[in-house]
């Protein structure tokens, strides 16, 4: 009873959403056919005529792929390391745009900017926290445990002294950190992908953040609110690159030897 009860809760519950409708359609039609055809109202040529337009819903629907399962949260939301090597992203890249506190983990790879972006015509715009001591204190207390922001952020500065002065290069400073980094590539191209990373608070390693990749054609709602929070950062933020501090080692990425695609 409760087998038979559960059932028709489930065909109730698919004709309220609409699901399988020609399935139930033509299980009632066929009840009512053979309760004519026991009764001889309707004649075996009748009866033909279901079975072979019932075999040939049964054959379309083969044809036809199922639906797609929702997403599940950890298809969307992703670790760093799933994001592959930036070098990968930045391949034919004509356009770049960057927010984080330090960016470190792009302007590792400073020389593949100029290289693969600004030397072919491209543009490349950065945006780092502006390196103030009230700035970098109120950062560093909600990011990672493991990081020196301040000397992340010098180093990124020198870095930045190898790109200025190409065309297509541009750089601003931020006066405060909201929460996040974003890295657009080709952010007006249909091909075009953001890849959002949020910041935790007090995280063990920069690895445990959270990041989400938008193209334009699966998502091109959010795609276009995260394209529209960098052009708000870019004109909120001081224009003209800060100056480094006096020398200190070359940058390296903060967590490991291949910089990958987090903003950071």
């Amino acid at each position: 009873m409760d087998n038979l009860r559960r059932g028709i809760g489930r065909v109730v519950d698919d004709i309220r959403h609409g699901r399988h409708i020609e399935a139930y359609a033509f299980f009632l039609l066929g009840l009512a056919l053979v309760g004519l055809g026991l009764s001889n109202q309707v004649g075996t040529k009748g009866l033909a005529q279901f079975t072979v337009g019932a075999l040939a819903l049964l054959v379309f629907r083969t044809a036809v792929p199922p639906a797609r399962p929702p997403a599940t949260p950890d298809e969307v939301l992703r670790r760093r390391e799933d994001l592959g090597p930036l070098r990968k992203l930045l391949d034919g890249a004509r356009d770049l745009r960057v927010y984080g506190p330090s960016a470190i983990n792009v302007l590792a790879g400073a020389d593949d900017l100029r290289r693969l972006i600004l030397e072919r015509g491209g543009k490349v715009r950065i945006v780092l926290l502006d390196p103030s001591p009230r700035a970098v204190a109120d950062a560093a207390t909600q990011l990672d445990d493991n990081l020196d922001l301040g000397a992340a952020l010098q180093s990124s500065l020198r870095a930045l002294g190898r790109l200025e002065g190409i065309e297509g290069f541009a750089c601003r400073r931020l006066a405060f950190n909201p929460g996040f980094s974003l890295l657009v590539v080709d952010g007006d191209s249909v091909d075009g992908t953001v890849v959002v990373e949020f910041h935790g608070f007090a995280d063990g390693t920069i690895n445990e953040r959270m990041h989400v990749a938008l193209d334009r054609r699966s998502s091109p709602h959010w795609y276009e609110y995260w394209l529209r929070r960098f052009d708000a950062l870019w004109d909120a933020a001081l224009p003209g690159g800060p100056t480094p501090s006096p020398p200190s080692p070359p940058p390296s990425p903060s967590s490991d030897d291949d910089p990958r695609t987090g903003a950071s």
